[in-house]
């Protein structure tokens, strides 16, 4: 809950705040006949914050997150701070239903501790002692930065570390139908498609990390792009209208 200190309120309630959150979300790919296929979903039609978009899972940045890090972190996902990864592999879980564990867990083990999260009973750290795992963070790679610019488009803002990852095997992804419904597995151009037809809506940092992986052909493509790329900060201009966009130069360089 934010306080009034530095934060406007919309006629709909909705606080407009200048505090900027760190935040990590994860883009998970699997490979299939047609090629690389990404998970999204789509937010809770009632949510505060970017209801009816599709995104990729993720979430926000506490101080949980850095605690559990430092307990329940195996491995390394690249130049980040691990509490970024840690946040990674637990909105996945909850939102996704996907797992980076550094042991092979059980579908039914999962979906189990999953409803326990999910109905207050478990934290993400109580899920990893439950299951006797850790995260393993060498199975996320470190893709981007984005932060969101400063205003009246920007509600909330956040300074979000995005990361790319392969499906575990043998884990079947769903949306938590809580927070977020409608995961789908799509092929980046084809959601890219979708939302040129007005199916489906998305934002501007989603779009343009379908426009940057969609080339790929497979997860392993798009992992070896991450590590070998260079990690450029982006905050997208603010233009009348208002709307976010990327300034030409940015075009393929973040």
């Amino acid at each position: 809950m934010h306080g009034r200190q530095g934060t406007r309120w919309e006629p709909g309630g909705v606080p407009v705040t200048a505090e900027i959150r760190d935040a990590a979300t994860v883009i998970v790919g699997r490979d299939t006949s047609e090629g690389l296929q990404v998970f999204l979903v789509r937010r809770h039609a009632g949510a505060a914050f970017l209801p009816d978009r599709y995104v990729f899972p993720g979430g926000r940045v506490d101080a949980v997150a850095r605690d559990e890090a430092a307990r329940r972190l195996r491995g390394s996902a690249g130049e980040v701070d691990p509490a970024f990864a840690m946040t990674a592999a637990r909105e996945t879980f909850e939102e996704a239903g996907l797992l980076f564990a550094d042991r092979v867990v059980h579908g039914a083990e999962l979906a189990d501790a999953r409803r326990a999260m999910h109905a207050g009973q478990l934290t993400f750290g109580d899920v990893l002692e439950q299951l006797g795992t850790s995260v393993d963070a060498s199975q996320l790679r470190y893709f981007s930065r984005w932060i969101t610019p400063k205003g009246e488009l920007a509600t909330r803002r956040f300074d979000a570390r995005f990361f790319v990852a392969r499906a575990p095997q043998n884990q079947v992804a769903e949306a938590d139908a809580t927070e977020v419904h409608d995961g789908r597995w799509m092929r980046p151009a084809d959601a890219l498609a979708a939302h040129e037809r007005g199916e489906i809506e998305m934002i501007l940092p989603t779009i343009k990390h379908l426009e940057r992986i969609a080339p790929y052909a497979g997860v392993d493509d798009v992992l070896d792009f991450a590590r070998g790329k260079t990690i450029v900060t982006v905050t997208p201009e603010v233009q009348p209208g208002p709307r976010f966009v990327l300034l030409p130069e940015l075009e393929n360089a973040w």
